[in-house]
């Protein structure tokens, strides 16, 4: 009798330790699926902080781009690089470039409170008005005859080409493919008269015109009146971004001195 009590008790013995022996088997991979898991989420969280710090490049140029989508779902369709707008100017078809209002402004003063500068260096893409197909690029011996014609009212405080603010009462200018911003001679070869203009802006697109001067430069070319003259326009180089307009202003004054003599 004690002999099979015995081996009764050795055997749940043997059945215990069997059973204890697989509970610390399945707790043990339990904790190797547990650790694969934590390992998998804290790569997965590395992961994420990897993509987020990284070169701020091509984060820039991917945040440029989307302003440049943005840009472009508000545009008319047909437009082209830098133009906001296609709009008719004096009346009689010229094509030429305007942007949104960025405000009201004084109007009638001769230097207004517009904000100066503030836009960006560009030369800009190849494109097609009308028909005609303009390449921007930068041509330091660039040299040209042809008509002028300027812009006013309808213009005044809205975004140039190279974001900056039109200024009509500033010595400023459009045109079709110099570097934004730049410097020009315009030459009025009807009366001699000469200014500098700071280049900020893409236009004119009417046949024969060359340049779409402000009018503040109309004026001191002395053509207001009849809205169009035969003109001689000279690349000067590069303007500075801050709008400054001293050398502008310096060249004026000194025409205007030599003029009084």
């Amino acid at each position: 009798m004690f002999v099979g009590c015995g081996a009764r008790v050795l055997a749940w013995a043997e059945f215990w330790a069997f059973m204890r022996g697989m509970y610390c088997r399945i707790w043990k991979s339990l904790g190797l699926v547990r650790g694969v898991a934590a390992g998998l989420a804290v790569g997965t969280v590395l992961a994420g902080c990897s993509s987020s710090i990284q070169d701020p490049v091509p984060r820039l140029a991917e945040e440029n781009a989307a302003w440049q989508a943005s840009v472009a779902a508000r545009r008319p369709e047909g437009l082209v690089d830098g133009q906001m707008s296609l709009v008719r100017r004096d009346g009689v078809g010229a094509v030429g470039l305007a942007g949104r209002s960025v405000g009201k402004a004084k109007v009638d003063a001769k230097r207004s409170a517009l904000r100066r500068g503030g836009g960006y260096r560009k030369i800009g893409k190849p494109y097609q008005i009308n028909g005609k197909h303009y390449i921007p690029r930068h041509d330091p011996d660039y040299q040209e005859t042809g008509i002028a014609s300027w812009y006013g009212r309808d213009f005044h405080a809205k975004m140039t080409a190279n974001g900056e603010i039109y200024d009509m009462n500033a010595l400023s200018a459009a045109h079709r493919t110099m570097p934004l911003p730049s410097y020009a001679y315009v030459t009025n070869l009807e009366n001699g008269r000469k200014v500098m203009v700071r280049v900020n802006d893409r236009g004119p697109f009417k046949k024969g015109r060359i340049i779409d001067v402000s009018k503040r430069v109309a004026k001191e070319l002395g053509f207001t009146h009849q809205g169009t003259t035969r003109v001689h326009v000279a690349y000067a180089g590069p303007a500075p971004l801050d709008g400054s307009d001293h050398r502008e202003q310096a060249f004026l004054k000194k025409k205007t001195k030599v003029a009084t003599r």
